[in-house]
């Protein structure tokens, strides 16, 4: 009898060798990465009131994105298949390949009690502002780094109109180096029909000042021990394309970044449990949107819990 197939592309196969932790993830992998949804994501996904979208522009370079709506603007008509009734915030790039056969992922946070899950999809149909998620992979992830957040039923200020540059400036600075939650897309090299290998959303968190600025182009972040996927960086291994968005809660402005990543081995994060190695990313462009996220959160408590990596 053959040995199943890995639910993990060659990019994250090779870091997962470079590790000694292959067997482990791939055994890991075939017990937690479904191709459907279970009732229990499907459920949780409904109840949110935003949800983080991993997708490519027309030149293929990955962008993150946020959408929001009341409880309900997602829904699962079947364990393969979620659907997303939103528009777009001010900020986000205007050519995202968000037709049909497109590649994507999704990643839902629920602050409030640190669940998280995710599925890695290709959208199979398209009506006005609904976009219909099939679903490729689909998994849950552990808490560990997620900040406990409760929303506020304050009234968001008026959106200002977005502003694109290729520096951080001053605030930009200050918002990134304050953040305790980022949440970056990757894609690997080729988004052909392979499940395996297509768009990646992943959330990153951390005290505040986990992120580095290094310069007004550069900044950096730490690989905090998880769940040892590597999806993240098994894609910047086949293509090193990312795009990155900082959130800040209570003000509602969102900055998108679109740059480069290198995977660096010398970072010194204090602390926090690590595995040596981090992020380093190059800036091409910073979008940043003030008063553009249409709820708010309060925090809540930091938390950097360890659990079973197989939670949900």
């Amino acid at each position: 009898m053959s040995e199943p197939i890995s639910v993990f592309h060659e990019g994250e196969r090779s870091l997962h060798r470079k590790l000694d932790i292959e067997e482990r993830q791939h055994q890991l992998g075939l017990r937690m990465v479904r191709d459907h949804m279970p009732d229990q994501h499907r459920e949780f996904f409904a109840n949110l009131e935003s949800i983080h979208i991993g997708a490519v522009e027309a030149d293929g370079h990955p962008r993150a994105i946020m959408r929001t709506g009341a409880a309900g603007f997602m829904s699962s008509p079947d364990d393969k298949t979620l659907m997303i009734s939103s528009s777009p915030l001010p900020g986000e790039p205007a050519d995202l390949d968000l037709g049909i056969g497109a590649k994507t992922s999704v990643v839902g946070i629920e602050f409030e009690t640190q669940r998280r899950n995710r599925l890695n999809a290709t959208i199979d149909a398209t009506t006005n502002d609904t976009l219909s998620f099939h679903v490729d992979q689909s998994y849950g992830n552990c808490p560990k780094y997620i900040q406990i957040r409760h929303k506020t039923p304050a009234g968001p200020s008026t959106p200002q109109k977005p502003v694109t540059r290729t520096t951080l400036n001053a605030a930009d600075q200050k918002q990134i180096a304050q953040a305790d939650t980022l949440l970056i897309a990757s894609r690997a090299a080729d988004l052909g029909d392979d499940p395996r290998a297509g768009v990646d959303i992943n959330h990153r968190g951390g005290m505040p000042g986990f992120v580095t600025i290094l310069d007004d182009r550069t900044f950096q972040f730490p690989d905090y021990k998880g769940n040892s996927f590597y999806n993240t960086y098994g894609n910047i291994l086949t293509d090193n394309r990312v795009g990155l968005q900082f959130v800040d809660f209570e003000t509602g402005t969102l900055l998108n970044i679109k740059g480069t990543a290198e995977l660096v081995e010398d970072i010194n994060t204090g602390e926090l449990p690590l595995m040596g190695r981090g992020l380093r990313i190059a800036v091409q462009t910073v979008t940043r949107a003030e008063g553009a996220l249409p709820i708010r959160y309060t925090f809540g408590e930091y938390s950097d819990r360890n659990p079973d990596i197989a939670s949900t």
